[in-house]
This record gives structure tokens, sequence and C-alpha cells, in this order.
């Protein structure tokens, strides 16, 4: 899931504070921003499972912000949040999360994503860089807990399930793929209700729990 200098060390500054990729798309994704216990379902304790090996240049582009566990650092998003993976030549995926301000302007930051094994699916996204080298933790905060066979949508959280995406191809989702979606939620350990809509342009015009 090309910002003035202002704006980014404020984005940095709330993700090593709260520090989960991506949005990808969307949102992606970085760093929690509220307690785990907040939208995560009872007996959730272990690290999410992935989806397992993760066909890395079909997850590759441009995704949607369809849903998401409310973050401080989206704040200023009014609308049209979203993300685009593109492939390093090191392996890790680069990173641009962008959205629509309430003051009607585009904000975008960039980052990396550092996979963490060889499916692919667990990676540590950063958005702090030192002399152009990005600093990574061990910590999975970007996992794929869910996705389409298509990879026309996707689930993503992190290992303590502090935060949660759902992502799109497109700014909206059939009413078929956002059970899939919500299934994959629960199957996560996490509450679909704890996930708001995203407004975005050509998709939901409003923000509202995902249940």
């Amino acid at each position: 899931m090309k910002i003035v200098a202002t704006a980014a060390r404020t984005a940095v500054a709330l993700a090593a504070a709260t520090a989960c990729a991506l949005t990808v798309a969307g949102a992606a994704p970085a760093a929690p921003a509220s307690p785990a216990e907040a939208h995560a379902a009872p007996g959730a304790a272990t690290e999410p499972a992935s989806v397992g090996v993760l066909d890395v240049p079909r997850y590759l582009g441009h995704w949607f912000q369809f849903a998401a566990v409310p973050r401080a650092f989206e704040a200023k998003c009014a609308k049209n949040v979203h993300g685009t993976y593109g492939l390093r030549p090191s392996g890790s995926l680069s990173v641009r999360n962008g959205c629509t301000t309430w003051q009607g302007r585009a904000s975008s930051i960039e980052g990396e994503a550092k996979p963490l094994d060889a499916t692919g699916s667990r990676l540590n996204v950063s958005f702090v860089a030192v002399d152009g080298v990005y600093q990574h933790g061990v910590n999975a905060n970007y996992i794929v807990v869910g996705l389409a066979p298509d990879y026309r949508w996707a689930v993503v959280t992190d290992s303590a399930r502090r935060s949660g995406f759902v992502l799109s191809r497109t700014p909206g989702l059939t009413p078929a793929r956002q059970q899939a979606a919500r299934h994959a939620i629960r199957a996560a350990g996490l509450d679909p209700c704890s996930f708001l809509t995203t407004r975005q342009d050509g998709g939901s015009r409003t923000s509202a729990p995902f249940c």
C-alpha cells in the first residue's frame, strides 16, 4: 500500500514509534498502531499462518486498500489509500504507499519489504532509511494470510495481529470476494468488525465496519 520532506519525516517517526509493507497495496502495510487485543480473536496467541509460497511476480503491482484496521499514520488520508510493489535486484520489494489527504492533495511514502523466508509471504517492511539503506527488523510485520487464487484480493496482518489490511486489484470488491476475505480474516485470528472500509473513488464512498 515523492513526498514533501516534512511529511516524510512525520511518517518515518510514526513508523518507528509504532513499530507493519502496502500496501502493497493499499495499503499497505507497516507498523501496528493499536494493541492486538483490540481486534484479535480469542485464543490467537501464535503468529498467524501465511498462505505459504507466494508467487511474487503475480503479487507485484498496484493494490487498492479496500479495508483496514485503523492506524494513526493513516489519519491524514481521506480516501484512495493504495500501494504499489516492485522487485529490487536484491530480491526485496520496493514499496510506494499513497493516498488523497483531507486537503485534497496526493501524499506518498516509499519503503522496502524484505522477505524473511523462502515462501516470500512473510516480510519485514521498513520506511526508515539511513544513507539510502532501509533498516529492517527480524519480525514479520507483513504476513499475507489470505489470497485469492487469481491474486485479485489479499489479506495482510503482522506477527502480533496488531494490523490488518484487505487489498484489492480494483477499488471495489464483489460481495463474494468480500465474504472470502472475511473468512481469511477470521481464519488468521482477527475480527472483521475491527476493519473499516476505505473510501475509494470508484469504490466505497463510506467508511464502515467490514462485518
